[in-house]
């Protein structure tokens, strides 16, 4: 073992050997370098079809040559300044951008992953750092297809005529009948048509064709342009409202949705629907903890 990047040296001593035997890839590098770095990790072992960890393994991430060593080491000292336990940083985020389009498959990947879990109001002010023409390099690949979302959401935040007619166009079938990519083109969707596309998504919500969880990533959609852009917020208060007072069944989500906003104009319809016998224990869980964070507003 050479250096621990994630950690600590103690720990090590609890964990299994590191079999020498990884793989062949590993072994031929080695055989022809000894002096070769190979970046390797210890964590849950998934199942791919159910996306559940049975048991703990090393993994072999990738071969370290000059250009990932040199990453490796701008991301200590970046993350050295880092708030500790926070994961979802501006300064985090910006670093990451900086290797969105790096020719190095795995570094590009890896800023993708980093890209793709962070809260989208600190995706939003990296949106120049790319180019429609390099996110639909990836977007056409169907290799490339587990970085998708991904690609969407930076899709989203160009404003090129070329991007904008795409988003457009996808947001507009995803409205009418679904997509497995559906929140992200709905938050695409509302970069590019703003308040018409807010209207538009609200009208979706009423549709009691549309299962909940058909709305749930409209939902979320929503919830996150708020979150991002705080002139949507009364718009989309005024969506939710109308949505709840179709189907009640609404309620859950939108109250996760909304509880981080500190705004009181749906606690009248909260409670209302806490004070009913047939709200399901997840439901009242979801409506007290709204109220919970709700303070008052002028």
């Amino acid at each position: 073992m050479q250096e621990v990047l994630k950690g600590r040296w103690e720990s090590l001593g609890d964990l299994p050997d590191i079999p020498f035997l990884i793989d062949s890839v590993t072994r031929r590098a080695l055989r022809l370098d000894a002096t070769r770095s190979v970046l390797l990790t210890y964590g849950p072992d998934y199942q791919e079809s159910t996306d559940r960890s049975f048991s703990k393994a090393w993994r072999r991430i990738f071969l370290v040559d000059p250009e990932r060593a040199e990453f490796f080491e701008n991301l200590r000292l970046a993350g050295a300044l880092w708030t500790y336990g926070e994961t979802d940083t501006q300064d985090r985020v910006q670093f990451f951008a900086e290797y969105l389009w790096h020719a190095d498959t795995a570094l590009h990947n890896a800023a993708l992953i980093e890209i793709g879990r962070a809260p989208y109001k600190l995706v939003r002010p990296i949106g120049d750092t790319s180019t429609t023409r390099q996110i639909l390099r990836d977007f056409n690949d169907l290799n490339r297809f587990p970085y998708r979302s991904v690609a969407i959401r930076l899709l989203g935040l160009q404003t090129d005529p070329q991007a904008r007619s795409i988003v457009k166009a996808r947001f507009a079938d995803v409205l009418a009948s679904g997509d497995l990519h559906s929140y992200e083109w709905a938050l695409a969707g509302i970069e590019a048509d703003e308040e018409a596309a807010i209207n538009a998504i609200g009208l979706a919500l009423q549709d009691r064709q549309r299962t909940s969880v058909d709305r749930q990533p409209l939902i979320r959609a929503l919830a996150e342009a708020g979150e991002s852009q705080a002139r949507f917020k009364p718009q989309i208060i005024q969506i939710f409202s109308e949505a709840l007072g179709m189907d009640s069944d609404l309620a859950l989500q939108i109250a996760i949705a909304t509880r981080q906003w500190g705004s009181t104009q749906l606690n009248q319809q909260f409670e209302a629907l806490l004070a009913r016998a047939d709200t399901d224990p997840a439901t009242q869980f979801a409506l007290n903890l709204a109220l919970g964070t709700g303070v008052a507003t002028d």
